[in-house]
């Protein structure tokens, strides 16, 4: 099963910046950390998120790389302040997770305890969507370039037409796959490029950059060429959701 990251934090700080960074993919507005107002006064979390109404709209993430599981005490010390602060939802990320009074304390409570696995499959959904958004905006292009009725094939020359036909076979798989996104999709990609990946973001993160690529060649190979502005006129989201 493909998962969704390699990434796994080396140490305190890196837990909270990369708690804040798979919250800001996934479409959230995370700050890590951060000073906030309670009515106790001013008190710096961990990691604060603005979610509308979706987890909570505002969320407080506290986050544990501690090397033994989560007291129940640490508990009831974060409930009072999300209590106090007024946050819709409170988040602690644990190294290796909780004590079983923890979790006792966290019952029937605005709380949520997750470990580092738990936190990125609470996500997951959203920051597949966020990317699999992303990338559909970067390789909208790529759907007028790659397609020989959009562009002036007529106009070309011998040399230019077997440099077009070429650049369709190293560029237009990046513009198919990214309208599907699946594990065999992905393995497909993997065998066409000659990759290893096993994670979906390091296929994001791989197919974005190709996909850049790709659209500088054609800006660069179109250049003596025109090709109607409203050509690109259009919903590549449609597309994908046609075609899934």
């Amino acid at each position: 099963m493909m998962i969704m990251t390699n990434r796994s934090p080396a140490n305190w700080r890196e837990l909270q910046e990369l708690t804040a960074y798979y919250f800001n993919y996934s479409g959230y507005d995370a700050i890590t950390p951060c000073k906030i107002e309670t009515v106790r006064g001013n008190v710096e979390v961990d990691v604060y998120v603005r979610a509308e109404k979706e987890l909570g709209e505002n969320i407080i993430c506290e986050c544990k790389f501690w090397d033994t599981p989560i007291p129940q005490e640490k508990i009831h010390a974060f409930r009072t302040v999300i209590n106090d602060s007024g946050a819709s939802l409170g988040i602690i990320i644990s190294k290796v997770g909780f004590q079983k009074g923890a979790y006792s304390s966290a019952n029937n409570s605005n709380i949520k305890l997750l470990t580092w696995e738990e936190f990125l499959e609470l996500l997951f959904e959203k920051w597949f969507k966020f990317r699999e958004k992303r990338l559909l905006k970067i390789v909208q292009p790529l759907a007028v370039y790659t397609d020989f009725m959009d562009v002036p094939t007529e106009e070309f020359n011998e040399e230019q037409t077997k440099q077009y036909k070429n650049s369709l076979t190293k560029y237009a798989p990046i513009y198919i796959i990214s309208c599907s996104i699946k594990e065999d999709s992905i393995r497909k990609y993997n065998e066409i490029y000659n990759e290893s990946i096993a994670s979906y973001e390091d296929f994001f993160d791989d197919i974005e950059e190709r996909a850049k690529e790709a659209i500088l060649f054609y800006k660069d190979f179109f250049t003596d060429f025109e090709i109607p502005d409203d050509k690109f006129n259009f919903n590549m989201e449609s597309i994908s959701r046609i075609i899934n």
